[in-house]
Formats: structure tokens, C-alpha cells, sequence
């Protein structure tokens, strides 16, 4: 088929196009949950703060992807309905935009295993004197997790055009579709993202076993010491559901990926980006983690997950703050008085 004649295949497809309605819908949706799930986390002190930064760090990881998903399936779905044949071709810096922002997220969200795994190993090993860290090793964990999003990146569009090629038909908004790279270049860096997610997760399992075994031995211990690690048992209990869930969908959609790069010339075009844009289901993962997360951590005492100083625990809240200075201020006879008249 000729260039236009293909094009007008993509702007007529069924599934295509139910494709991109299902994930904008989805991806609407997103929108509200993480930013309540951002909110929330924010505001209840249910971890250590540097562990905070980097669950923070994932869900505005997610907030971008969405972004750029929003403005990719937006834009299509407005051209597709609207034109045909070589009219409909998308352009390539918008193209260029909205899958780069759809990328980072995707990427940056990957990464938050790894600054976790880090966190608590370092929570851990430096135990006695971890609750009086600060929040800059948080934030360096978060750069940390942004350098290696643009390591992915780096390698993801190294092969990649930045401009327009003379020659070359952009179909769709891909990362190679202006570019000369291989097969490879997409699929090495997802090989190195599944490798990466199964070696956290045993990580963060034997960080478990570790900080048990610890905890048990309970001579030369103290206070603050037996605090952070009886913690970080139960920050390790609350968080292993986010990593499963992390590890679970990023090797899941790294797995996936790259069979179905490999078997990309098996399919027709508009068959093949439906399919792309269905196993990316990353909002839905945004939302699905988002909801049960505050369930499940709504019906647990901030004792029993870890909060994350010894201060915390003593802080008062405003009403409590009023009360105990009313008391403080009354007048001591007051209490003489009160105490004769039951007595008597």
C-alpha cells in the first residue's frame, strides 16, 4: 500500500481506535486518584521521610506518563476522526513531545524499586542513627532515580532522529519511528529494567530477613536503636506490596514489550500500536496501587507501620496544643477547690 493508503487503514481501525478511547478514559481517571494518593502521603506520616520522597518521586513518575498519554491519545483520536489518508499523518514534534513525556514517566516510575532498596538497606545498617537522618539523603535518592530514568532514556533514543527525516513516514507517534536503530535498541533496556526488578525484590526480601534477625538480638541495643529497626519491619511489611506490584508490572510490561517487538512484522500496523498501547497499562497501575494502598493502610495505626522519628510520636496536634495550655494556665487554687469539694 501506498503511504496514505496505509494511513487511512490506521485512522479507520476498530481496534485502534477503541484502543486509544479505552486508555484516555483510564488515563482521565488517573488524573484525580494520584493526585489524591500524592496528597496522602504527603500529609500522613506513615514512613521515614526519605522513604516518603521516593513514593512521592513514583507517583508524580506516573503523573507525567499520564500527561504525555493524555496529550498522544488526545491528539490521535482528534486527527482520526477528522481526517484521512496522508491528512492524518501526525505531526513529528508534536509526536515528539507527547511520547517523550509518555517515556520519562514510564521510565522514572521503573526506577523506584531501587531508591527504596537503597533507603531501607541504608535504614538498616545504620540503625542506631538513622532516625536522626534528614531529608537530603531523600532528595539525593530522587536524583538518583532521575539519573537513571535518563540512562534508559540515553539508550532509548540513542538511535533516534530529532527532526524530521526526509523519506520516512511517521505513522504513529513512536521513539525509533524516524530513527535508524534496531530492534535492540528498544529491547536491551528493557531486558536490563526486568533483570533489575527481579534483583530488588530479593533485595528487599533478604532486607526483611536481615532487620528480623537483627531486631531478635536484642543484646547491647538500645532504645533508639531497637525503635528504628522494630520500624523497619513493619515499613518492610506495608511496603512489599508496592514492591510486588512494581516488579510485578515493569517485568511484566518489559516481558511483553519485547515479545511483541519481536514479532512486530507478523502483524498488521494498526493491530500492532493497539496492542503497544494496551500492555502499557501504566495509569491503570497508578490507579489500582493508589486505591488499595490507602485501604489498606487506612486500616493500620501509624504505630504499626512505621512512622518515621522518634519526635513524631510526640507531636500534639492543634486542639491537643489549645487544651494543654488551658490546663497549664489555670489557676492552681482552682484545683485545691475542686479537690475539697469531692471530699467533702
Amino acid at each position: 500500500m501506498s503511504a496514505c493508503e496505509e494511513m487511512t487503514e490506521m485512522t479507520t481501525s476498530f481496534w485502534l481506535r477503541l484502543s486509544l478511547i479505552g486508555n484516555l478514559v483510564i488515563t482521565i481517571i488517573s488524573f484525580p486518584v494520584l493526585l489524591s494518593a500524592l496528597h496522602y502521603i504527603n500529609s500522613q506520616q506513615l514512613f521515614h521521610p526519605n522513604t516518603r520522597i521516593q513514593i512521592k518521586v513514583h507517583i508524580f513518575a506516573l503523573i507525567v506518563h499520564s500527561t504525555g498519554r493524555f496529550g498522544l491519545h488526545s491528539f490521535d483520536l482528534v486527527n482520526y476522526f477528522s481526517n484521512t489518508g496522508c491528512d492524518a499523518l501526525p505531526d513529528f514534534y508534536r509526536c515528539l513531545i507527547v511520547r517523550g513525556l509518555y517515556n520519562f514517566g514510564m521510565a522514572l516510575a521503573a526506577m523506584c524499586s531501587t531508591s527504596l532498596v537503597i533507603e531501607r538497606s541504608v535504614a538498616l545498617f545504620y540503625n542506631s542513627t538513622y532516625e536522626m537522618c534528614g531529608k537530603k539523603f531523600g532528595i539525593l535518592l530522587g536524583l538518583l532515580q532521575l539519573l537513571l530514568a535518563f540512562a534508559f532514556l540515553f539508550k532509548l533514543y540513542f538511535d533516534a532522529s530529532f527532526t524530521p527525516v526526509p523519506n520516512v513516514t511517521l505513522y504513529y507517534c513512536q521513539t525509533l519511528a524516524s530513527g535508524h536503530g534496531s530492534v535492540w535498541t528498544i529491547n536491551a533496556p528493557l531486558y536490563v529494567v526486568m533483570v533489575g526488578q527481579c534483583v530488588c525484590r530479593l533485595i528487599f526480601w533478604y532486607l526483611g530477613v536481615l532487620t528480623r534477625r537483627k531486631r531478635s538480638n536484642q543484646k547491647l541495643q538500645s532504645l533508639s536503636t531497637r525503635y528504628t529497626l522494630e520500624q523497619g519491619i513493619r515499613s518492610i511489611k506495608a511496603l512489599n506490596m508496592f514492591i510486588n506490584a512494581n516488579c510485578f508490572v515493569f517485568f511484566f510490561l518489559s516481558f511483553i514489550g519485547t515479545t511483541l517487538h519481536f514479532n512486530s512484522h507478523n502483524m498488521r500496523r494498526p493491530t500492532y500500536f493497539a496492542l503497544v498501547e494496551v500492555i502499557h497499562f501504566v495509569p491503570t497501575y497508578g490507579i489500582l496501587l493508589s486505591i488499595y494502598a490507602y485501604y489498606s493502610l487506612k486500616k493500620v495505626r501509624p504505630s504499626e507501620i512505621g512512622t518515621f522519628s522518634l519526635k513524631s510520636d510526640f507531636q500534639l496536634d492543634t486542639k491537643q496544643k489549645t487544651s494543654l495550655t488551658r490546663s497549664m494556665q489555670v489557676d492552681t487554687s482552682h484545683y485545691l477547690i475542686e479537690f475539697k469539694k469531692q471530699i467533702s
